[in-house]
């Protein structure tokens, strides 16, 4: 298990959207039609990006290349590959014919979640090389998962708001999920991790910069 700073960019992809003109019957001198649906196509797959409980939380950068993205720059190296992926949008002509909404959202519905489902599938696929790379991977082979989940408290970069929250998150296998459900923690361990956030958080608020007003001139 790790966690990585939230500088990171984790995920990157290209999404490809095509409307068969032939299938729809669409007319060609209706451009403007065909790039208002793309435009709807993409806000609704967002829209349901920030919905998601995990890429709901990852900052989106939209870029226009096809090369590397370079995850990591120190200590080591990491580039990943743009991740190409696709999902169909299926729609009976009869739909548009008769205004049909309902079936209209339900292929909307259909698209966004198996493009999410293939962006979390790349993201928790990349997420190990990114630990492993920045030295935040923690080896919980043998060990107590809440001794091991100390450990890893102490391997992370963490920030806080203006209300003294913290920005993580604890994502896990089912299985995990499980073992800790069974095995609670100790109040030892949960004053110890207590300790530890309490620490990252006074030296988060130690680093951050006191911003000074400018003098008025009189």
């Amino acid at each position: 298990m790790g966690k990585t700073g939230s500088r990171f960019l984790f995920a990157h992809f290209q999404l490809l959207i095509r409307i068969d003109v032939n299938t729809l019957k669409t007319a060609l001198s209706l451009p403007e039609y065909n790039s208002s649906m793309i435009q709807l196509i993409r806000e609704v797959k967002s829209g349901f990006e920030n919905l998601d409980p995990i890429l709901g939380k990852i900052s989106k950068v939209e870029v226009a290349h096809g090369g590397m993205t370079r995850q990591v720059s120190e200590p080591q190296i990491l580039e990943t590959p743009m991740k190409k992926y696709s999902a169909v949008i299926s729609v009976e002509l009869d739909c548009f014919r008769d205004t049909d909404t309902e079936q209209f959202r339900d292929a909307l519905h259909n698209f966004s979640k198996e493009a999410v489902e293939q962006m979390k599938e790349h993201f928790f696929g990349a997420f190990p090389q990114i630990c492993d790379a920045t030295g935040n991977t923690v080896d919980a082979q043998g060990k107590n998962v809440w001794d091991a989940h100390l450990e890893m408290l102490e391997t992370m970069e963490m920030s806080f708001d203006e209300n003294g929250n913290h920005n993580t998150s604890l994502v896990v296998h089912p299985d995990t999920a499980r073992r800790i459900r069974e095995n609670p923690p100790t109040p030892e361990q949960l004053a110890k991790g207590n300790e530890i956030i309490e620490r990252k958080k006074k030296e988060y608020y130690a680093q951050k910069r006191t911003r000074r007003l400018p003098k008025l001139n009189n």
